[in-house]
């Protein structure tokens, strides 16, 4: 009967002691499972990030190689020495152009892809280099993408400006309008720079007002600008704008006068 029983015995302690080995080995295993999972993690984070830097690279040369040609193709219009119609200088702007659209849809590509490292810089270039190619819709699609990217209040003003003059160059003066209005009416920091910021906004919209709008809009937009100038605390700033101003209606002498 005793050797019955220390068999028994026996035979219960080894079972436990295979159980809680079984146990260390479970345990052991699962701990080696969450690191292995938890480094598959960490390598897929910095991956991504290694993936993203790359592709940030990748589109900042790109449109940086789009903003170089818009710079060579200004010089090369812009040079008295040139004869733009000759055929070596068309043959030339046709390569620029074939470039340009090259870089355009790869730009492009990238962007409709990792929207998420996309900054309104970004799209305003793209914007532009679309407009140059006479791709409206698409320029109208990143002009509205860079106001909606844009970091701050002042950086919005400047896209919707910058928007409403591609507006008015295509002959969509009413929605131009609602765009320079839209950027006049953004809530800035009371400070003569953003003060300035205004009066420039009211002052381009008279530029395009004087050339394809009315001049009605056109005195109105200048007398809102003199209205805001009057505001400027700094003197020196002040007088700076009111010079600019002064250009915009040489046959009102009387604006002229310096500020005091």
């Amino acid at each position: 009967m005793k050797i019955e029983r220390h068999i028994q015995y026996c035979a219960h302690h080894s079972i436990n002691i295979m159980t809680i080995k079984d146990s260390i080995l479970i345990i052991i295993s699962a701990v080696a499972l969450i690191l292995s999972f938890i480094s598959l993690i960490i390598t897929l984070v910095q991956k991504n990030r290694e993936t993203k830097r790359t592709i940030r690279k990748n589109l900042s040369d790109t449109l940086e190689s789009i903003t170089k040609i818009t710079i060579e193709s200004t010089k090369l219009l812009a040079s008295k020495d040139t004869d733009i119609n000759s055929e070596p200088i068309i043959l030339l702007r046709r390569n620029y152009n074939t470039h340009r659209r090259i870089l355009i849809a790869h730009a492009d590509y990238l962007i409709d892809r990792y929207d998420s490292i996309v900054t309104e810089i970004d799209c305003n270039i793209l914007a532009g280099a679309y407009s140059t190619v006479g791709d409206i819709s698409k320029a109208e699609y990143y002009w509205q993408k860079s106001i909606d990217k844009s970091i701050s209040s002042p950086i919005k003003v400047m896209n919707l400006r910058g928007f409403g003059i591609f507006l008015f160059n295509n002959e969509k003066q009413d929605l131009a309008r609602k765009k320079f209005y839209e950027a006049l009416s953004i809530d800035l920091a009371d400070n003569d720079e953003n003060k300035k910021l205004k009066i420039d906004t009211y002052l381009m919209l008279c530029d395009v007002e004087i050339e394809l709008g009315t001049k009605e809009n056109y005195e109105k937009s200048l007398i809102e600008a003199m209205k805001i100038l009057s505001t400027i605390k700094s003197s020196q700033k002040r007088n700076e704008m009111h010079a600019i101003i002064s250009q915009k209606l040489p046959e009102r002498p009387h604006w002229s006068k310096p500020l005091t």
